[in-house]
């Protein structure tokens, strides 16, 4: 038989238990947040304005430095006489002449230049920046 000690114990310490206000529960609450899951949308960034260094020179002095490619989309790295580095992609445009980057391929970038021809009528031209082969990299101190 239990003593009454016994049952004094297992009494208060039901009543807490049964008795007892219950804790506030926390929720989480998704709202305002991204799933962690979901890749984040791209969105595209303006293209520069017809001010910047970026026109000041002819395409033919733009060297192409690297090829950037991703699952959806390409970016190159091109640098203007002046040592000044920008990141393109495509449709993106560049040079005197506003080119615009047409197709990024491995080792080459393929621009589109709208310009006049010999009789004064409107034509594209495609211009062609590779990247410099190993023997023509030069390192810089």
């Amino acid at each position: 038989m239990l003593s009454s000690k016994t049952i004094g114990i297992l009494f208060f310490a039901l009543s807490r238990f049964v008795f007892c206000e219950s804790s506030p529960t926390q929720v989480y609450s998704t709202f305002g947040k991204r799933d962690p899951f979901n890749v984040p949308k791209y969105i595209p960034r303006e293209p520069a304005s017809g001010s910047s260094e970026l026109f000041r020179y002819p395409l033919e002095q733009f060297q192409l430095k690297a090829i950037l490619k991703g699952a959806d989309r390409s970016q190159i790295l091109v640098q203007d006489p002046k040592g000044k580095n920008y990141i393109l992609e495509q449709g993106e445009t560049v040079g005197k002449n506003k080119a615009i980057i047409s197709r990024v391929l491995d080792t080459e970038v393929i621009f589109t230049e709208q310009g006049i021809n010999y009789l004064g009528v409107p034509s594209m031209t495609e211009k062609v920046l590779s990247m410099p082969r190993e023997n023509e990299i030069k390192e810089t101190p």
